[in-house]
């Protein structure tokens, strides 16, 4: 049971009601400004400064904090339980007793009894604030306790905005490297004839029967007809070899002796067999050496 002190006085158990909602209603009003500054960065189409509504209102000592939210009305409420009330203060000392007659004046009030313990406030405090989709519903969760509420944000994405007007048109680009070649086309029709080009010069004129052209340098066209140096007969000629003396050409026999330089001004013949050059070996054996 609470004792008067005077109105407003220390102690003073309404006195004491009102500091502690007053201070809960200063906590909720800087958590709701917190919040409307955390959902404002959120870009949501809710204006927490203007739109939000907060209430404040005083429970019981005792009775566990609460805190609700209407997305209608975009408005919170919060519930703040009062401190308890302090100890009774001692009893002041009895006064002396008055002669007979009229009852005295009443005695002094006591001495103020010791302030009790502060009541454990609920605090406030803002989590996570999430963008959610669009043309969805904002709301708030709290993720702490009752006694100490954290309270999450999701805000819904504003609808999206009119298509903005077509920009100008950019430069050309570089031009890009050249594609590959594409697929030969058709034939076409056969153009018109050309007129007749001038004779060339042709085989050189003249020459004689058995006689073969010759090319007389590597300039083209240079050419004259020349006899044809036919091929010694060969008759009676067999094993021997065409030679010339660079005029003519004849048949020579094939040397039967082949000369050896053996030392300084000294050689010596080595017999041929059919163009072959008899060595012997070690062993004893004599073996033909071609002549190439």
């Amino acid at each position: 049971m609470a004792i008067y002190r005077g109105p407003g006085g220390p102690g003073d158990a309404t006195a004491d009601q009102a500091n502690t909602a007053q201070l809960a209603l200063t906590y909720a009003n800087q958590s709701a400004a917190s919040a409307a500054a955390a959902a404002a960065s959120a870009q949501s189409t809710i204006d927490f400064t203007t739109d939000l509504d907060v209430t404040v209102s005083s429970l019981p000592a005792g009775s566990t904090p609460t805190v609700t939210y209407n997305s209608t009305s975009v408005s919170i409420a919060f519930g703040i339980p009062d401190g308890t009330t302090g100890a009774t203060g001692p009893s002041g000392p009895t006064g002396a007793p008055g002669g007979t007659g009229p009852t005295g004046p009443t005695g002094p009030t006591g001495p103020t009894g010791p302030t009790g313990p502060a009541g454990s406030a609920a605090t406030i405090a803002v989590g996570t604030t999430t963008t959610g989709p669009a043309g969805g519903s904002a709301s708030v969760t709290n993720s702490g306790s009752s006694s100490a509420a954290v309270f999450d944000f999701t805000i819904p994405t504003g609808p999206t905005g009119p298509t903005g007007p077509t920009g100008p048109t950019g430069s050309p680009g570089p031009t890009g490297s050249p594609g590959p070649t594409g697929p030969t086309g058709p034939t076409g029709p056969t153009g018109p004839t050309g007129a007749t080009g001038p004779t060339g010069p042709g085989v050189a004129a003249g020459g004689t029967t058995g006689q073969v052209l010759q090319k007389n340098s590597a300039t083209n066209y240079d050419t004259s007809w020349v006899t044809f140096s036919s091929l010694p007969s060969q008759s009676g000629n067999n094993g021997k070899f065409l030679s010339t003396d660079g005029s003519a050409a004849s048949w020579s026999t094939i040397p039967t002796k082949l000369q050896v330089l053996v030392r300084a001004g000294t050689t010596t013949d080595i017999s041929l067999a059919n163009g072959y050059l008899p060595v012997t070996n070690r062993a004893g054996s004599t073996i033909q050496v071609s002549i190439v």
